[in-house]
């Protein structure tokens, strides 16, 4: 990345110092608290920019043999389409295996339908709102401008997490190229998901402090792979059984069929399964 320069009144110019992350909560995690815009929204999606929900900081994690939190994500984000997003962040100095946390992401990904509920996500949203001095109603209404409730809204989280439609951000101050590397093969790789890459490198001059957010991972043939993934769309509509009847019946369904479809969900429901409606325009699932 080129040198970051002041131009002066006079037409001069004068290079800012680069910035050396030493304390990762401090000038990573603090900074990106209070400015979730530097995960980079606008490069993600120039044409519908990424705005973003912050779930919790510091997100547990529980373990799968105990049931109780031994793990934490720095940061679990929602964008307005429902699209959960976990951030990581490091300092270029930690040496620490890279491959490693990658690896750790990756199953918190793979498992998170497991790890939390929908009432989960929604008590730390709440938590997280009241901390910023907002609330979650709020918090909701910046996040989606249409007409759209709440919890309508989580069960399309949740849907999402389930069907593996997420994203994966490394916030970095700088990052090697190898794992520049990686970050871009396994965007590629992944259809439903998005692995990416932000460096935030910063620089500093006359008491101003600068950061810079570069989006890495998401090239133009990722991009296109991408083009199809089944995020539901933000005007997708909650099913419910009322609903999947009705529409049975306006597509014709004779009264024994739909009765059989209603016994197997009242069975369902006797067992205290867990039911989970798709939202599709058309047709409910």
């Amino acid at each position: 990345m080129p040198n970051i320069y002041v131009v002066n009144e006079s037409g001069t110019t004068e290079e800012m110092e680069r910035v050396r992350c030493k304390d990762e909560k401090r000038e990573l995690q603090d900074i990106l608290t209070h400015n979730s815009g530097l995960l980079a929204g606008d490069q993600i999606d120039p044409e519908d920019p990424c705005r973003w929900m912050l779930i919790k900081r510091e997100m547990p994690v529980p373990d799968p043999s105990t049931g109780s939190n031994r793990w934490s994500i720095d940061f679990l984000f929602v964008d307005q389409n429902a699209m959960l997003t976990f951030v990581e962040c490091k300092r270029f100095d930690d040496t620490r295996s890279r491959r490693e946390v990658i690896g750790q992401v990756l199953e918190y990904a793979a498992n998170g339908q497991y790890y939390w509920s929908k009432k989960d996500l929604w008590e730390h949203a709440d938590a997280s709102a009241k901390e910023s001095k907002s609330s979650i109603e709020e918090t909701f209404r910046r996040l989606r401008c249409e007409d759209d409730s709440i919890d309508s809204f989580f069960d399309q989280v949740m849907e999402n997490l389930k069907e593996g439609q997420l994203r994966i951000v490394f916030f970095l101050e700088e990052a090697p190229n190898e794992l520049k590397s990686l970050v871009d093969f396994l965007n590629k790789q992944m259809v439903s998901s998005e692995v990416l890459l932000v460096e935030a490198r910063q620089y500093k001059r006359n008491g101003i402090k600068v950061v810079v957010p570069t989006l890495f991972g998401f090239t133009e043939q990722a991009r296109q792979l991408k083009l199809n993934k089944t995020v539901e769309p933000r005007d997708a509509k909650p099913w419910d059984w009322p609903k999947f009847e009705a529409d049975a019946r306006q597509k014709g369904l004779n009264d024994s069929a739909i009765q059989a479809m209603k016994k197997l969900h009242d069975d369902c429901e006797s067992l205290s399964a867990d039911i989970a409606w798709g939202r599709g325009k058309e047709t409910g699932s």
